[in-house]
């Protein structure tokens, strides 16, 4: 976590953040799927599929799971040659797993062979009914600014914005997230000019600490005219970093020449779709002047005729000549990008939405998932400073204390059910007592022990969730239960009073106040020991010397000794 720290002030001293995060990346050889940018999901007992391009006279194949110290074998119980496109296709039963996580995955054969893909397998205890996963789009990586003009090799403003809500994933903890494309702002920058604007943007997505599916933008391989490189050099990067070998190809009869893909998580089929602007017209002949070419709708069709999940999601960059008709498809969600702005009705079916832009606005959207039923959240933000949801942890969460508390400040009106904390502990047999939260599980390495604390995170508070070794020495006060767990107000706006209610699951002191807009404390609604059930409470909209108050936002801050929480009023 200090090297990552390191690394994220390296972005405010100029070159040397450059350096250190814009070089060469890891270009596919033998791993094409899954990968890190089309990842496996999988839980024990089922059988995971690679995909390796080596020669058919390729012998000694050997898998493994990698993630941190933990090395797990695979056994290969199938194997065989695809000649068409010159692949070995691998079938390795996922083995039961001390810990569930995101896993690199190493591949290797005789001759030399060796090649391991990031984040490649996420194991997981079971698959979710009732889950949330995200929406990102239109990262335009490092920065918006186009060659030559000033700054386009010395400014990371977008990185920031993507390394702000790279932290709000993480800590939400969506089941998983689709980006769709324009990653990168301009695809041909590759090893030009000593920019390496794909290994960036790959080592950033490595950040990201659950599955990610991405999907290509026009940026990432429609070609600018006025950048040098030849024509086509857009396209062939991303097949450098993302894509797979086998779509360049230059023949009219070859089926597969863009990177579509699906995948199915309990009774829904995700499917994720090139879309382009040919904008170098690099052959022209093949792909034309439409986001999608024939080969394409063929599979689409061909997809979704084979598959009997109950539920569909696309998710592509952008339909630029209206040729996706959700109802034909039978579709129930869309999810796409690049206008950089929110459209689309979170309640009208299918849902056809895209979502404000990670560049300039920081912005992302949560979808809940219900069996088979969506509810698309409305699209929020990390925020200018970061501050729209946070965390901290004190003391430090460095592997040295053995009892330590995060704070989490939620200022969203929105909450996560699945929130995750990772607590470095010292390393040891240790047992422990969480307070305020789920422990899962405990990845114990040599160097420290990283706990897994589900944490649900409400709207609008500041939630403390604790952590201590030997339970039987914690120290009760400070890892007390939090006081309060909810905080609801109706009518809201409200012209005469509001009624406030809130949910104690145990006695504790208690004190509400109301704060105008300036921060100015105005009125203290109460003050004292506060018994476990349900608290109701009445604003009259005046303040402490009963002088009722202007139409306005007014906030009432409800603290104890274990959290505090804000919640707007709105007043008319």
């Amino acid at each position: 976590m200090l090297l990552l720290l390191a690394l994220f002030c390296l972005n405010y001293s100029g070159l040397s953040a450059r350096s250190a995060w814009n070089a060469p990346g890891d270009t596919l050889s033998v791993i094409m799927r899954p990968l890190q940018n089309i990842p496996a999901l999988h839980i024990p007992g089922e059988t995971l599929l690679i995909t390796a391009l080596t020669a058919e006279n390729t012998t000694g194949f050997a898998a493994a799971l990698i993630h941190g110290s933990k090395r797990i074998p695979l056994q290969i119980i199938a194997q065989e040659y695809n000649p068409l496109f010159s692949t070995w296709s691998l079938q390795c039963p996922i083995p039961d797993v001390a810990v569930y996580e995101l896993y690199d995955l190493e591949l290797t054969a005789d001759g030399g062979i060796h090649d391991i893909t990031r984040h490649a397998v996420n194991l997981m205890p079971t698959r979710k009914s009732n889950y949330y996963f995200m929406h990102i789009t239109d990262l335009h990586l490092p920065n918006r600014v186009y060659y030559p003009n000033y700054g386009y090799d010395t400014d990371s403003t977008e990185v920031v914005d993507f390394r702000a809500v790279i932290d709000d994933i993480n800590l939400i903890n969506p089941e998983f997230v689709l980006i769709t494309g324009d990653l990168i702002n301009e695809g041909e920058m590759e090893d030009l000019a000593g920019q390496h604007w794909y290994g960036w943007t790959q080592r950033l997505l490595s950040l990201i600490q659950v599955p990610i599916f991405v999907v290509s933008g026009n940026h990432d391989i429609g070609g600018w005219n006025s950048t040098p490189g030849p024509q086509g050099s857009a396209r062939r990067h991303w097949w450098r970093y993302f894509g797979w070998p086998w779509l360049n190809n230059s023949s009219t009869n070859w089926d597969y020449h863009t990177q579509d893909f699906s995948f199915d998580y309990n009774g829904v089929q995700y499917i994720g779709l090139e879309t382009y602007i040919n904008y170098d017209d690099w052959r022209y002949y093949i792909y034309g002047n439409t986001s999608m070419i024939a080969s394409q709708r063929n599979w689409l069709h061909s997809e979704i005729a084979g598959s009997d999940a109950a539920a569909r999601v696309l998710f592509y960059h952008y339909d630029f000549d209206d040729e996706i008709y959700l109802d034909e498809l039978n579709t129930d969600l869309a999810l796409w990008g690049h206008t950089h702005y929110n459209s689309g009705s979170i309640t009208e079916y299918p849902y056809n939405l895209s979502t404000k832009s990670v560049c300039g606005y920081r912005a992302y959207r949560v979808i809940k998932v219900n069996g088979t039923d969506f509810s698309p959240q409305y699209t929020v933000d990390a925020g200018d400073d970061g501050n729209s949801i946070f965390h901290y942890f004190m003391p430090s969460n460095e592997g040295i204390a053995d009892s330590v508390s995060c704070f989490i400040v939620n200022n969203q009106s929105a909450s996560y059910e699945d929130g995750l904390i990772k607590f470095k502990m010292p390393p040891g047999n240790d047992d422990y007592q969480v307070y305020g939260g789920n422990l899962l599980q405990t990845d114990r390495q040599a160097e420290h022990n990283l706990c897994y604390v589900k944490a649900h995170i409400l709207p609008g508070m500041t939630r403390r969730i604790s952590i201590a070794a030997r339970p039987g020495q914690a120290n009760a006060d400070e890892l007390s239960i939090p006081a309060f767990e909810l905080i609801r107000s109706w009518p809201n706006p409200f012209s005469n009073h509001a009624n406030i209610h809130i949910k104690l699951p145990r006695s504790a002191p208690l004190k509400l106040s109301i704060y105008n807009l300036r921060g100015a404390k105005i009125r203290e609604l109460y003050s004292d020991v506060a018994k476990a059930g349900d608290l109701n409470l009445i604003w009259d909209g005046k303040d402490h010397k009963a002088t009722p108050q202007a139409a306005g936002i007014y906030f009432l801050k409800a603290e104890s000794a274990s959290c505090s929480q804000t919640h707007k009023l709105i007043k008319y």
